[in-house]
């Protein structure tokens, strides 16, 4: 696939990184050739977690719902964010939010953001896997950003293990408890990488089990709020 130069403008060809699990935490009037590149890339992409209101909102957003039908229609897979509070958010309010995800954007699934990583908070989390396939999800994703007790990898089809700056990534360690799983299991999401250091990543997210990554020179508060100015092949 082609490097993305700001703007949209194709680039250089880039070496195959694991496939991508994106936050797409940005309106589409904000990037719209961050959206079309994604459907246009589909088969390099794992899912692309949509993130309307840091949850589904209030209601559905036209623009939204045209890129969700889009992603769809080229075949990547979408999941909706609900952020759970480290276990403290009730049970119906994220079965609910999903819910909302659902029927206003036709998800695949949900991950489920700010996600626990100890013995006390595996139970909710638990519940929360089965209710929301009960209602229909196909993908669960916890997003921890650090490795979790080895119980949440029974409850979820991805965990995200790491989400951090690329100079603590390269300072990173993996559990032993990771290799019993197939890497297909983990993603890890590095930011204020240098472009030129995006093979690095993806070379050493493979070297660490970890088949999904996102990676990305944005920095800040949100590092994503667009796609990178370079994006993946």
């Amino acid at each position: 696939m082609p490097r993305r130069a700001e703007g949209g403008t194709p680039g250089p060809p880039r070496a195959a990184p694991s496939r991508l699990v994106v936050p797409a935490y940005f309106h589409p009037a904000a990037d719209p050739g961050g959206w079309e590149w994604l459907a246009e890339h589909a088969a390099s992409v794992r899912l692309v977690i949509l993130n309307v209101a840091s949850g589904p909102g209030a209601g559905p957003e036209p623009a939204f719902q045209a890129v969700t039908e889009r992603l769809r229609g080229a075949g990547v897979r979408v999941v909706g964010y609900v952020d759970t509070d480290y276990g403290r958010r009730p049970v119906p309010y994220v079965t609910a939010s999903f819910g909302r995800y659902q029927r206003w954007y036709g998800v695949h699934g949900v991950c489920l953001d700010r996600a626990a990583a100890g013995a006390p908070e595996l139970g909710y989390y638990a519940v929360l896997a089965a209710r929301v396939r009960e209602m229909g999800a196909r993908a669960v994703f916890f997003n921890h950003g650090v490795y979790p007790l080895e119980g949440y990898a029974e409850h979820a089809d991805l965990l995200g293990t790491f989400e951090g700056p690329w100079h603590a990534y390269q300072r990173a360690t993996v559990p032993s408890w990771a290799a019993r799983w197939p890497p297909e299991k983990f993603y890890h999401v590095v930011y204020a990488v240098p472009p030129e250091r995006f093979d690095d990543v993806a070379r050493l997210a493979s070297r660490r089990g970890a088949a999904s990554v996102y990676i990305t020179d944005r920095d800040g508060a949100n590092p994503y709020d667009r796609l990178p100015a370079e994006a993946w092949d």
